[in-house]
């Protein structure tokens, strides 16, 4: 007789004997899933019993470890709609025996593969092509066999399989894989998706992830934009761009999807909705993207005003990085622009009385940040009301970038008042974008300054360079293509539009609008704004459906901005009950983490951790996280102090707010909550709960792996990507819960 071993990830070791000519040998026990493919391995071990299966957890069975990914590179050429993918991953063998195994790769069934090539250790090797329902066998087998329904994601695909043999002791497997496909175009919109995510299926990371798309069109791209990752985009010119992004030791919870779209008109206006219910509001985006290529003539000229805190805690590093930074953006201002400087300490020094030339002043301009220096008080009130003072040409934008490290010492030192006097001073709007050096700061005034007066805040920690922080934002906003813009929708009710006040819109930049929407049918969208002090239109037709299942990303994106601005506006202007309401609502309903929510809580020894570090004044991997744990969260445990949130914990928490109000990306969830397409699941006492599950709903409870629970999924083939979450799940589905609860164990099982 012979046997094989197989690992469960959970570290379950099962002997199993089973008869050589089945075909699903190999696929007993799932080893390891990584991106788009399967490894499975089975061992020859020494056998306890001979009778039947038995499971054992006795010291003399060997353990099977785990392969690991040492590398998983992933390199994509697309030619307008022609898709070529190559991979290249590495297995590792961390045992002291030969493994041998079968390599399986998920094949969307909307996706129209060519040429698919699959080399071991650069030798080619014949693999096999296997239709949906033979997929569908194997996919199943292994939920049956393993105990564990994570493959009933795949469940409607195709698959590739091949045999993988031998994997050395200690040793190492390099598999590449090539492909090509035709990628689909939908309302000029093309998708492309690389089934990455591990998490259903390993514990341990991928030791080297990379991910590289080059992209190529005869006519000019446009939206480029991936809601899974966050991509560094690199541009030739309008033609030509590369997509990219790596990590080591990354953990991947989702797969790598990107956008494209191509228009030889100035500006893309692309739109991508979802609407699971016809009954019920949808969900949009609306993606700005202009030109990339433009000439000086199209880049609108601009006013700038630096305003510098040269205050004494300015001194040191600090004073010589803001210098840096000053010399950098004189340097490479339009000399079409205009500009100012403005030096404050107790009192306020500008370079000018107002505006001035960049090409008549920028020598002069120069010599003037080479004699600052730090030292005396904070007048933060005057050196603002300086900046504003002047009336602004209305045919150009006019920036105002604001600098400190401290707190109004000198002068009007009332936050409040401060507020008043700038905000009614700039009357024409100029737009204030708000610096914060280090944690000495006042975060809710300087918050405020940037949200009343159309900005944003940054802040540079104090391990952060300054220099390279403003340069990069200065960057970033020196070459406007169009301002005040305005966008219009016709034959279409919209709402909860975010961000609420549109920004200027820069070359190389993308504006993404999120927001509902009600009605349906095609929708003229209109883009309008201002090109050196000319009125521009700019127009698209785009259909809004009345259902659309697709882009299963957009709820909790918008949920995720709409929650952000929530949150921001309690910080800033006070608790208000019906906002709180309605962030806790959005948070249990999307699974976002804010500082109103204790769901997300379980363990009390996490909990501790957690206020240890709020209570020392240290940041956490996430603020809102910690808030929400220590909030709450804590409120039947015993009596606690209650946390005065340090200077630095509001810097933190500013900065993952201003994050989420602008984040493009769906942020991660907690341990204890997991995306499903549209559907939201929190663990509780164990179990995967539907967040629109009612507690009074009758429920029909079915065993995991039993044959009504095949059946289910049979006849209701949308719950598989629901019911891959786990062996414990409650999932609504048309009116009814279904609850999957675990097979009851054995007498034998329960003494293991």
């Amino acid at each position: 007789m012979n046997y094989k071993h197989n690992s469960l990830l959970c570290g379950i070791i099962l002997t199993l004997r089973f008869d050589n000519k089945m075909e699903e040998s190999l696929m007993k026990r799932l080893s390891f899933y990584t991106a788009l493919s399967l490894l499975l391995f089975a061992g020859v071990l020494q056998f306890v019993e001979a009778q039947g299966i038995i499971v054992t957890g006795i010291s003399r069975t060997p353990r099977i470890e785990n392969l690991r990914i040492e590398k998983h590179h992933v390199n994509v050429t697309i030619d307008n709609q022609l898709a070529t993918t190559k991979i290249d991953q590495v297995f590792a063998n961390p045992n002291n025996r030969q493994l041998e195994g079968t390599y399986i790769f998920p094949l969307a069934d909307d996706v129209a593969i060519s040429n698919f090539v699959l080399y071991i250790d650069g030798k080619p090797v014949k693999g096999e092509l296997l239709a949906k329902d033979k997929a569908r066998s194997i996919y199943e087998g292994i939920v049956r066999s393993m105990q564990d329904p994570a493959l009933l994601e795949y469940v409607g695909t195709r698959a590739f399989k091949a045999r993988v043999f031998p994997i050395p002791p200690k040793g190492e497997r390099r598999i590449q894989l090539e492909y090509t496909q035709v990628i689909n175009v939908d309302s000029g919109l093309a998708k492309y998706t690389y089934p990455l995510k591990t998490d259903n299926f390993s514990s341990q990371p991928v030791g080297s992830l990379a991910v590289s798309v080059d992209l190529k069109s005869k006519h000019a791209l446009k939206t480029i934009y991936s809601p899974s990752h966050e991509i560094a985009i690199n541009r030739d010119n309008d033609n030509r761009a590369n997509i990219s992004f790596e990590g080591t030791n990354i953990r991947v919870k989702r797969d790598f999807v990107c956008y494209y779209s191509r228009s030889d008109k100035d500006f893309g206006i692309d739109l991508i909705t979802h609407r699971d219910n016809p009954d019920e509001e949808g969900y949009f985006m609306l993606l700005v993207s202009p030109k990339y290529e433009v000439n000086k003539k199209e880049i609108i000229e601009k006013d700038f005003i630096f305003v510098l805190d040269r205050s004494g805690s300015m001194k040191g590093p600090k004073i010589e990085q803001a210098k840096e930074a000053l010399r950098y953006c004189v340097e490479n201002l339009n000399d079409g622009d205009q500009f100012n400087l403005i030096t404050f300490n107790t009192d306020v020094d500008p370079f000018a009385e107002t505006l001035v030339s960049v090409k008549k002043e920028r020598k002069n301009a120069l010599a003037f940040i080479e004699d600052i220096v730090a030292n005396g008080g904070t007048n933060i009130n005057d050196a603002l009301l300086a900046a504003v003072q002047d009336k602004p040409d209305q045919d150009r934008p006019r920036i105002i970038v604001f600098l400190t490290d401290g707190e109004a010492t000198v002068g009007v030192t009332d936050s409040n008042l401060i507020l008043k006097h700038v905000s009614g001073a700039n009357r024409d709007q100029s737009r204030i974008f708000v610096f914060g050096v280090g944690y000495d700061v006042n975060v809710n005034l300087l918050d405020k300054i940037a949200e009343k007066n159309n900005g944003t805040r940054q802040y540079v920690k104090p391990q952060e360079n300054l220099e390279v922080a403003v340069s990069s934002f200065y960057t970033k906003v020196s070459e406007p293509v169009l301002v005040n813009l305005e966008l219009k929708l016709q034959n279409i009710r919209t709402k909860n539009l975010y961000p609420q006040k549109l920004p200027h819109l820069f070359r190389g930049t993308q504006l993404t609008v999120l927001g509902r929407y009600a009605g349906s049918g095609k929708s003229k969208i209109t883009l309008s704004g201002d090109i050196n002090g000319k009125k521009q239109e700019f127009a698209n037709t785009a259909k809004f459906p009345k259902s659309e299942s697709d882009h299963q990303f957009l709820p909790r994106l918008w949920a995720q901005r709409k929650v952000a601005y929530l949150v921001d506006e309690v910080r800033l202007n006070g608790e208000n009950k019906e906002l709180i309401e309605e962030i806790v609502r959005l948070s249990e309903k999307y699974g976002i983490m804010t500082p109103y929510t204790s769901f997300l809580v379980t363990e009390p020894e996490e909990q501790n951790r957690l206020m240890s570090r709020l209570t020392r004044g240290r940041s956490t991997t996430s603020v809102l996280r910690a808030k929400a744990r220590s909030g709450s969260a804590l409120k039947d445990r015993p009596a606690i102090s209650p946390i005065v949130p340090t200077k630095e914990l509001m810097v933190e928490e500013s900065i993952e707010l201003q994050a989420l109000q602008i984040q493009d990306q769906v942020a991660d969830t907690s341990v204890n909550i997991k995306q499903v397409k549209d559907k939201t699941f929190h663990l509780r006492e164990g179990v995967w709960t539907d967040s629109t599950h009612k507690t009074e709903t009758k429920t029909k409870k079915i065993e995991f792996g039993s044959k009504a629970y095949f059946e289910l999924l049979k006849k209701e083939p949308e719950l598989t990507k629901y019911l891959s979450i786990g062996k414990h799940v409650i999932v609504s589905h048309k009116g009814t819960s279904y609850e999957i609860h675990p097979p009851k164990q054995s007498e034998d099982e329960s003494s293991k």
